[in-house]
């Protein structure tokens, strides 16, 4: 694994940014025959079981990836082979129990999570069925970590695809067949066990694919085996750390990555316990809308991010461990800079065509709210991608409290302001658009303070930012006018598309112009030589 092009984070970012993008496309494409198939009173429930999955899945599996790469990697480094291969079996042993101690939890908790909690009884069922999946998931974590701290995202991105691909299948097939039985057990007289169980059939694909996942990383583990062990082999002076420090190195880096993720993910679930109490009444339908049309598609370029992040802290954590501070800087200022380069774009984008594209999605239904929701959400794609890069970094650089810390004062803010917006100003669910936005916010500008002070990191802000919200811009007044204009005259599929097509040509071609990406910048993209011989050609590039 010493190839230049694994030891390239933002490639090994960028594969792993478009498997992740690519299952989120299909996740996104999965729920509209699933809501065709359950509804979106069935989707809410479906959600509302997801949530709580999310959160005991940060307990069992989350941190586990960063955990164990960032620990790996600092092995690596150091060129301690065995000291990798016992990390990677006491995390393996560590997720499996955390798994199944968790799957239990999740399973006799069902009922209070569902009823007293989310205050919807319905998802009771799917609740339990998702339980297994965290089981699986806590080895499933481990397997990617070791694989990520060698510097290859490879097998987790061909994971990620097959998990997804799998899930899809399994979870319509499952989820037609539950909800015709539950509309003959409502017999015409509700829609208690239609909802819920087409929502329990969702979840059925979710075990599948963590468990084809797991078996086929197995599979490229028992591959790179014989290579580790010769490793080993070679050390013959190695000296072996205590299982009990190994174990409290695991536990000393997992927690509070485990703790940070499950807070931030805790806002998502507060929003929801909030805005149920605050309508009183049957949310399902509205609440599937906002978790299964706005929250999906926001998710889709938030992917690059999180794969960002996966792959830039244990590459900064290699660096801090031979004590390379200013690569780590300089890979920080990469990372982001990756980042800005889409992000920006990708916001403005989804504010001005959130509503065609959910018209191009959810042709069956309704899309003004959802459309709502994304004009006034959109920047949470921004503000979304800084802040979990910015933990990612953060972590990496061994400061894994900050990020936890910071989260923790912007929830103290989120909640008062939650509740004005809802019960003050009476924004119903744009409120909790809203200000989920200005929770991401308050984390990203936190967590840069905390970035300048613990690794004295200064980006170009002045030189980026500026270029790149004109070429942002100019794209988002193309895409208004241009849309319109081709509205008049076709159907939305290809006015859509045909939008997005010049959209994305012009701010490539902007960003050349402006000098907002640069010859360096492209040589460190996934087949940036392609970018540079075109941009050559057409004399965009700058010197």
């Amino acid at each position: 694994m010493a190839d230049n092009r694994k030891n390239n984070f933002i490639v090994q970012g960028s594969i792993l940014a478009i498997a992740g993008i690519f299952s989120r496309i299909i996740g996104m494409l999965f729920r509209i025959p699933m809501l065709s198939i359950i509804g979106e009173d069935g989707m809410g429930v479906y959600s509302t079981a997801y949530s709580i999955y999310n959160i005991l899945l940060m307990i069992s599996s989350y941190s586990l990836p960063q955990a164990v790469s960032k620990l790996i990697s600092v092995k690596n480094a150091r060129k301690q082979y065995k000291n990798v291969r016992q990390i990677f079996w006491i995390s393996l042993i560590f997720g499996a129990l955390l798994g199944f101690v968790t799957s239990l939890v999740m399973t006799f908790g069902a009922e209070f999570f569902a009823a007293d909690i989310m205050k919807m009884p319905e998802a009771v069922y799917a609740i339990r069925a998702l339980a297994p999946t965290v089981f699986v998931m806590g080895m499933l974590g481990v397997m990617r970590g070791f694989f990520q701290g060698h510097g290859t995202m490879v097998p987790t991105a061909v994971s990620q695809i097959l998990e997804q691909l799998l899930h899809v299948a399994i979870s319509l097939l499952a989820g037609y067949a539950l909800f015709e039985k539950g509309v003959a057990q409502d017999a015409g007289v509700g829609n208690y066990y239609a909802s819920a169980y087409g929502a329990q059939g969702a979840t059925y694909g979710v075990f599948a694919g963590a468990a084809a996942a797991l078996l086929f990383l197995i599979f490229i583990y028992m591959l790179f085996r014989k290579q580790l062990v010769s490793r080993c082999r070679r050390n013959k002076d190695e000296q072996l750390d205590p299982v009990s420090e190994t174990l409290k190195d695991i536990l000393t880096t997992a927690f509070p990555v485990l703790l940070s993720a499950a807070l931030s993910n805790l806002g998502t679930l507060l929003d929801q316990t909030v805005y149920a109490q605050y309508i009183g009444a049957d949310y399902r339908a509205i609440w599937g809308v906002y978790s299964s049309k706005y929250t999906v598609l926001i998710n889709v370029p938030i992917a690059i991010a999180t794969a960002m992040s996966s792959s830039t802290m244990p590459t900064i954590s290699a660096s801090i461990a031979k004590g390379d501070h200013e690569a780590a800087r300089d890979k920080a200022n990469a990372a982001f800079r990756f980042i800005l380069l889409i992000a920006i774009p990708a916001s403005i984008g989804l504010g001005v065509l959130g509503k065609p594209c959910f018209d191009l999605l959810f042709r069956t239904t309704d899309n003004s709210l959802a459309g709502k929701m994304m004009l006034y959400g959109s920047s949470a794609v921004l503000t979304f991608c800084f802040s979990t890069l910015s933990v990612g970094i953060l972590q990496g650089n061994n400061n894994f409290w900050t990020p936890i810390w910071n989260t923790l004062k912007a929830l103290l803010l989120h909640l008062p302001l939650l509740a004005f917006s809802l019960w003050i100003l009476e924004w119903d669910i744009i409120g909790v658009v809203v200000n989920h936005v200005l929770l991401s916010l308050t984390i990203c500008v936190l967590n840069l303070f905390a970035l300048r002070e613990k690794l004295d990191f200064k980006m170009e802000f002045a030189r980026i930012i500026p270029r790149v919200l004109l070429c942002s811009g100019l794209m988002g007044v193309i895409c208004y006018f241009l849309y319109h204009f081709l509205r008049s005259h076709t159907g939305n599929t290809l006015s859509l598309l045909g939008t997005i097509f010049v959209a994305v040509l012009s701010y490539f071609v902007s960003i050349l112009l402006t000098g907002a990406v640069r010859r360096e910048d492209l040589e460190k993209m996934p087949h940036g030589h392609i970018f540079i011989r075109a941009a050559d050609k057409l004399h965009l590039l700058h010197k």
